[in-house]
């Protein structure tokens, strides 16, 4: 499943999401994307708004990202 920045933002508001994920992107090895997992334990790959994976380098940036959405901690996956 998945779910853009703006809606993630909104569901976080209301205490949707109960954890994030940092992921090794499977269609480039030196990049990460993020995985939300819901209340209802539903994952959700976080979208930018033009519907396109949130990928990058930088787990700086997605830990931004993920802050954006009302999370504060997150685990890393290699």
């Amino acid at each position: 499943m998945f779910v853009t920045l703006d809606e993630a933002i909104g569901a976080g508001e209301a205490g949707r999401w109960l954890d994030a994920q940092l992921r090794v992107s499977p269609s480039n090895c030196d990049e990460w994307f993020v995985l939300l997992r819901d209340r209802d334990y539903k994952s959700f790959v976080l979208l930018d708004n033009e519907q396109r994976p949130i990928a990058m380098s930088d787990l700086n940036r997605l830990a931004t990202c993920v802050q954006s959405v009302g999370l504060r901690e997150f685990t890393v996956f290699f």
